[in-house]
């Protein structure tokens, strides 16, 4: 039965589901996504770190949450829009993503790492980043180790959208038109320009909507665009 005396854990969403209770869904390190019934009226704020118990007489049952604060980040963007649409567009994407009760310790090391780079300047390439780890961790992953047209690796310019794999300057510009442009900040320490970062979010967007999701990706997600 898993065990969450010591399980720490971000908030990802929470449905009503009577007049005093809610489902909440969380992202923990030794439990992956884990669902359960928080009975108070007042639901946990997506995007809060707290200190969670599960407990259920039986395994396989939805089981009751108990909840400890410990930070709730979103408090930390109320007055900044786009920090807070980051932090949703996380948790709606993370509790898209991930099947129940499999551990992602990378993943959830990742989306903590980020937590504390979401107050820096360039926070949105890192968050692109974090979407790239996402289709790494289910299953999509795209190749930006070489040129898959065997050109120079250290030019690469696009991604097939339909293979995942970057694609050389020299060799894609025959095709650019059929490509997804693959911004240098991805595959190398680069600083990235507003259309880096609009190309990012183009790039993950079309992965993880055609291909992860399955033409499902959350509608928080526009607001980064």
């Amino acid at each position: 039965m898993p065990d969450f005396k010591t399980d720490k854990a971000l908030v990802l969403s929470a449905r009503k589901l009577g007049e005093k209770s809610y489902i909440v869904s969380l992202l923990t390190r030794e439990n992956g996504r884990f669902l359960g019934v928080y009975q108070k009226k007042i639901p946990p704020e997506t995007g809060t770190f707290v200190a969670a118990r599960w407990q259920a007489r039986l395994a396989e049952q939805l089981g009751t949450f108990y909840l400890e604060e410990i930070c709730p980040f979103s408090i930390r963007f109320l007055d900044d829009a786009k920090r807070l649409a980051c932090l949703a567009s996380l948790c709606a994407l993370v509790d898209d993503l991930l099947p129940e009760r499999q551990a992602f310790p990378d993943l959830y090391d990742a989306v903590f790492a980020f937590l504390d780079i979401l107050e820096t300047p360039d926070f949105m390439k890192h968050y692109v980043r974090l979407e790239m780890i996402f289709l790494s961790a289910v299953g999509f992953g795209l190749d930006t180790s070489c040129c898959a047209g065997g050109g120079d690796k250290n030019d690469l310019a696009y991604i097939s959208p339909r293979t995942g794999r970057a694609v050389s300057r020299e060799k894609g510009l025959p095709y650019h038109d059929k490509l997804l442009p693959l911004p240098r900040f991805i595959w190398q320490n680069a600083p990235a320009t507003d259309a880096d970062i609009q190309n990012g979010l183009n790039l993950t967007g079309f992965f993880l909507n055609t291909y992860a999701l399955k033409h499902r990706l959350p509608k928080v997600r526009e607001q980064l665009l």
